[in-house]
C-alpha cells in the first residue's frame, strides 16, 4: 500500500526546491562574476555552460552545440585543442592562442570533470590574457 503524502512531506519538497533554486542562483552569480571566460564541455564537445565573459567569444547561443563547429566552423575537433587533449588524457592542459577580439595572447587551461566512478564526464576551459600570467616556455 502506497503511503500518501502529508502536508509536511509536500512542504519539505517545496523547501528543498526553494533552497536548491537559491543555491543555483548564488552559484550562477559567482560563475558570472568571474571576468575570465569559462566554458564547460561534455565528452562530445558540446557546450554545457558558459559564463558571461565567455559569451563574448561566441556568435549566437552555443549551449548544446559543438564548440569546434560553433566557434571555428570546423567539422571535427582539432588535435591541438586543449579540451580534446584533456578529454583524451584526463589531465589538465595548458595552451596559448591569439584572442580573436584583441589579438592579445590568451592562456587556456582545461581541467577534467569526473563522475562518481572517476570516469571523465567533461572538461572546463578557463581563459586568461597571457600578460596576466607568467608561464614557463619550452626552449
Amino acid at each position: 500500500m502506497a503511503k500518501s503524502k502529508t502536508r509536511s512531506d509536500i512542504g519539505n519538497v517545496y523547501t528543498y526546491r526553494t533552497k536548491t533554486r537559491k543555491t543555483k542562483g548564488k552559484l550562477d552569480s559567482i560563475f558570472n562574476a568571474i571576468t575570465d571566460p569559462i566554458i564547460v564541455f561534455d565528452t562530445e564537445f558540446n557546450v554545457i555552460n558558459i559564463n558571461k565573459a565567455a559569451k563574448e567569444f561566441f556568435i549566437g547561443h552555443p549551449i548544446g552545440k559543438k564548440c569546434f563547429f560553433t566557434k571555428h566552423k570546423f567539422a571535427l575537433a582539432c588535435k591541438n585543442c586543449p579540451t580534446w587533449q584533456t578529454l583524451k588524457s584526463g589531465k589538465t592542459t595548458t595552451s596559448e592562442i591569439l584572442s580573436p577580439k584583441t589579438s592579445a595572447l590568451l592562456l587556456l587551461k582545461t581541467y577534467p570533470i569526473y563522475n562518481r566512478l572517476k570516469n571523465i564526464k567533461g572538461a572546463v576551459l578557463i581563459g586568461r590574457e597571457s600578460n596576466d600570467v607568467t608561464i614557463k616556455r619550452k626552449k
